[in-house]
């Protein structure tokens, strides 16, 4: 169901997040980061509790899972989480129900569309590639690409910037406040999905333009 503004968005440029929006890869980074917990000697934690921790980038992921831990540990688990998990990519991760046809729907109408991601750039390639997903999208910039990473603005200006489309003619399509916050703060539309890893409420809470079940509502949002 679409809830949010009546009139849709002028989309000349769709923007997607990848984790919880195009792609599941909840249970991959979920048994990265227990991989990581275990050789630091923690609990594992249940795949739930890890969800929450998705969508600010490795570090914060860790720093989340491990509170009170020094600098030091945190960079030493990010970087055993980044060897586990780009060995591990694809293993449990899917693309949710509807995307190639969303895709597919937005090509054949002259859309351009990017992916902006907080997770690492290389592993989002990857992934894209994995999953036959990539040649869609015109770029694609990760938590690493850019000196700040959503929810600030700045990948949001900079694929509007690398594409030469307008503000005013994109938007934005993601699972966490940090997607509708970023889209904001660079004044392109914004869509929250609930089906991902936040939920409805946290994304009411955002002030998302539109707040859809599932992605082929996007058809509905945008002109």
């Amino acid at each position: 169901m679409i809830s949010g503004k009546r009139e849709r968005l002028k989309g000349g440029l769709v923007i997607f997040d990848l984790d919880g929006t195009l792609i599941d890869s909840s249970r991959d980074i979920a048994w990265s980061a227990n991989m990581v917990l275990q050789s630091m000697g923690y609990d594992r934690l249940d795949m739930e509790v890890i969800k929450e921790a998705i969508g600010w980038g490795v570090k914060n992921l860790l720093e989340k899972l491990m509170p009170g831990e020094t600098p030091e540990a945190i960079e030493e688990a990010r970087l055993k989480f980044l060897k586990f998990y780009g060995g591990h990519l694809v293993v449990q991760t899917t693309i949710y129900p509807g995307v190639v046809e969303i895709l597919e729907y937005l090509r054949s109408g002259g859309k351009k569309m990017a992916i902006v991601t907080n997770k690492p750039h290389a592993l989002s390639v990857a992934i894209l590639e994995e999953l036959k997903i990539g040649p869609y999208f015109g770029a694609v910039l990760g938590g690493d690409s850019v000196v700040n990473r959503k929810p600030h603005p700045e990948p949001v200006e900079k694929v509007l910037s690398m594409l030469g489309v307008p503000a005013s003619a994109s938007l934005i399509v993601g699972d966490s406040p940090v997607d509708c916050e970023a889209g904001r703060s660079a004044r392109v539309g914004t869509v929250g999905v609930t089906y991902g890893f936040r939920g409805r409420k946290e994304l009411e809470g955002a002030g998302c333009d539109f707040i859809i079940d599932s992605i082929l509502e996007l058809k509905g949002c945008v002109e």
